[in-house]
């Protein structure tokens, strides 16, 4: 390849793919400058959601495809496409997805745990701590 070619992943952008309904399905939208409409990004945060069955596999995805997007603004969208969320406030799914980013698997796991024992109930097999009860 010389320095004057094109890349054939550069050539791949600029071609869309889909018949016009619905998003562009084309690889221009993966471009770090590209910013999506609000509808299209919707569209595509549904879609992530519906074709990853487990959680975090989910929360990774919509995070890595929407490095750009405020965390507040991705919770409320994956809240709105994921039941296994409904338990959770608002605050709690940006918790989760901040664990993702941070802490990868085990950030995830870690915040989940907190987040489903916070009524005070001792966990991690401690059998020598004694609540207050």
């Amino acid at each position: 390849m010389t320095e004057t070619s094109t890349p054939p992943a550069a050539d791949a952008l600029d071609t869309p793919t889909d018949s016009g309904d619905g998003p562009d399905l084309g690889l221009q939208w993966l471009a770090p400058a590209h910013r999506a409409a609000p509808a299209e990004a919707l569209q595509r945060i549904r879609l992530i959601c519906e074709l990853n069955p487990e959680l975090f596999g989910a929360l990774m995805t919509v995070l890595c495809t929407y490095q750009g997007l405020r965390h507040e603004l991705l919770a409320a969208a994956v809240k709105n496409f994921r039941r296994d969320l409904d338990a959770y406030s608002a605050e709690d799914v940006v918790g989760l997805l901040r664990a993702c980013w941070n802490g990868g698997w085990q950030g995830f796991d870690a915040v989940l745990r907190t987040r489903r024992n916070r009524d005070g109930r001792v966990t991690g097999g401690l059998s020598w701590v004694k609540s207050d009860d």
